[in-house]
C-alpha cells in the first residue's frame, strides 16, 4: 500500500511526484507515453534546437524559480534575450510593435486616437452585475470596458497566442481570473492593476515574472524530474482499471502486453479532461463524469523553419509577432526562436516557429505538411520579408492542443470538486483545471502535493 498513486506524467504529475518523494512519501507516476513531460519536447536536428510544445516558460513566482535551483538546472537556465521584451501585432498587413511606454502608447500606428482615448475611459466605465460576470466571455468584457477596436487588435491576437482560441468563446471569469478580479475588486483594469502591485509590494509578495528555458530546452525539467524519480516513474504504461476499497485505490496498468496492479492511500489524477473522462472508473464517479461536457481543445500545428539569416528581411528583434483574425494571413503567429534563446540554429541561420490553427481555425486542421508549409511561406514574405523555401523544417501536430475555459469549464470544474468531496482521498491537478500555462502546471503539482503529504 503506497502513499499515493498519480496517474499523468506531465509536468503537474511529474511535479507532485517529486515533491512527495522528497517529502519521504511512497509514490508512483503512471506515464501513457514513453517520455516524461508531455507536450514539452525539445528536439536538436541539424543544428536547429526546437520546440514541439511550449516554447518558454514564463516564472510565475519566486517558488517556481527556487524549485528549478533545487533540481539542478540553475546551471543550464538561459534568460530570454531582452529583446524579447518588444512583441509585434499586425495591423494592416503590417508587424507593429506593442507599446512599451507611455509615450510609444501616444505615437503607436497600432490603435486610432478613437481606441487610445477608449481605453483611458476605461476607469470610468460602470462595472456589471456580480451574477452577469460569471458568465461574460473575455470579448464581451474588453468591448464593454475598452472598445471594439481594442477587442480587435490587442486581445484577440493575444488570445490566439496563448489559448489559440476565441474571446467570444472564453469566459473571463476562468481564463483571466486575475483581470476579472480587478474589475471586482477596484473598479477598473488600470485601477486594479496599479493597486495590485501596491498590495504585492506591501505583503513582500512582488515578483518579476521572467521568461526562460534550458540550454538543451525545455525538456530538461522533465527528464530531471523524471530521472529524481527513478523507477517510481512507470512510462508506457495506460490504466486500465481504476477500483476503490477500504483502504483506498487500485489502479492497474498495461506495459508491454503484461497487466500490473498498485496500491494506494491516495490518487492523484493530472490528466487533460478527456483523458479523465476515458479512464475506467468505479461506476459512481463514471456517471458523475459522464453528465458533464468535456472542454474543447482545439488543433494547433507547430512548424519549426530553418533559415539562412539574410532570407528574412525583418530584424526578428522581439519574442514573435501575432496576427488578429481580422487580418487577411492565415497563421496564428510566429516565434522568433532563435532570437529568444541562444543556440537555436546555426552560425548566420535562425530558426522560427509558426503556429496555424486554433479554435478560430478549425478549417485548417486537417491540412498536410507540404499544404502547411505554403501556407506559412505567403504569410511570412508578406510579414517579415522572408525569400525562398527553408533549409530546415519540421512539423508538430497537437490534435487536441490547449484547453479551452469556456463555458463548459464551470461545470467541469465544480463536477470535479463534487468527486472530490465525496471522495476525500482523490484529487485533481494539472492544466484541465488549474490553468494552462506551464508555469501553472508546475505550482499544480505543488498545491497536489501539500494537500496530500
Amino acid at each position: 500500500m503506497q502513499d499515493a498513486i498519480i496517474i499523468g506524467g506531465g509536468i503537474s504529475g511529474l511535479t507532485a511526484g517529486y515533491l512527495l518523494q522528497q517529502r519521504g512519501l511512497d509514490i508512483s507516476v503512471i506515464e501513457k507515453g514513453p517520455t516524461p513531460g508531455g507536450p514539452i519536447q525539445s528536439v536538436k536536428q541539424e543544428g536547429f534546437l526546437f520546440e514541439k510544445g511550449p516554447n518558454a516558460l514564463l516564472l510565475p513566482s519566486q517558488w517556481v524559480e527556487q524549485f528549478i535551483d533545487e533540481l539542478g538546472l540553475s546551471t543550464q537556465l538561459q534568460e530570454s534575450n531582452p529583446n524579447a521584451a518588444k512583441r509585434f501585432i499586425v495591423r494592416n498587413n503590417r508587424p507593429v510593435a506593442v507599446p512599451g511606454s507611455l509615450l510609444q502608447a501616444v505615437a503607436t500606428r497600432l490603435f486610432s486616437l478613437k481606441a487610445k482615448l477608449g481605453f483611458l475611459g476605461e476607469p470610468f466605465r460602470k462595472r456589471i452585475s456580480e451574477e452577469d460576470a460569471k458568465f461574460e466571455t473575455v470579448a464581451q468584457f474588453v468591448q464593454r470596458r475598452m472598445g471594439l477596436e481594442f477587442l480587435d487588435y490587442a486581445i484577440n491576437p493575444f488570445v490566439s497566442g496563448v489559448y489559440a482560441g476565441d474571446p467570444e468563446e472564453l469566459i473571463l471569469e476562468h481564463a483571466f481570473p486575475l483581470v476579472r478580479g480587478f474589475e471586482r475588486d477596484d473598479g477598473s483594469i488600470i485601477r486594479g492593476a496599479i493597486q495590485n502591485k501596491k498590495r504585492q509590494k506591501a505583503a513582500g509578495t512582488s515578483y518579476k515574472k521572467r521568461s526562460i528555458s534550458f540550454k538543451e530546452g525545455l525538456h530538461a525539467l522533465p527528464q530531471t524530474l523524471g530521472r529524481k524519480l527513478g523507477n517510481r516513474l512507470l512510462l508506457d504504461s495506460e490504466v486500465v482499471a481504476i477500483n476503490q476499497n477500504d483502504q483506498g485505490w487500485q489502479v492497474t496498468w498495461k506495459r508491454d502486453g503484461e497487466n500490473f496492479e498498485g496500491f494506494a492511500k491516495k490518487l492523484l489524477v493530472c490528466l487533460p479532461s478527456r483523458a479523465i473522462k476515458k479512464l475506467a472508473w468505479p461506476q459512481a464517479i463514471k456517471e458523475h463524469l459522464s453528465s458533464t461536457p468535456d472542454l474543447p481543445y482545439p488543433t494547433v500545428h507547430s512548424l519549426a523553419l530553418g533559415y539562412r539569416r539574410d532570407q528574412i528581411a525583418h530584424p526578428l528583434d522581439g519574442f514573435g509577432v501575432l496576427v488578429p483574425s481580422k487580418e487577411d494571413p492565415n497563421i496564428l503567429g510566429v516565434l522568433f526562436s532563435s532570437d529568444l534563446f541562444s543556440g537555436r540554429a546555426p552560425d548566420d541561420h535562425c530558426l522560427i516557429t509558426v503556429m496555424i490553427g486554433g479554435r478560430q481555425r478549425d478549417d485548417l486542421a486537417n491540412l498536410a505538411k507540404e499544404a502547411l508549409i505554403e501556407l506559412a511561406a505567403k504569410d511570412l514574405d508578406k510579414l517579415l520579408g522572408v525569400k525562398g523555401a527553408p533549409c530546415f523544417s519540421h512539423l508538430t501536430t497537437w490534435p487536441r492542443a490547449i484547453p479551452q475555459y469556456t463555458k463548459a469549464f464551470g461545470p467541469w470544474k465544480r463536477t470535479l470538486a463534487e468527486i472530490e468531496t465525496d471522495n476525500p482521498n482523490i484529487a485533481f491537478g494539472g492544466h484541465a483545471i488549474d490553468g494552462i500555462a506551464m508555469g501553472a502546471s508546475i505550482q499544480s503539482g505543488k498545491r497536489l502535493a501539500d494537500e496530500t503529504a
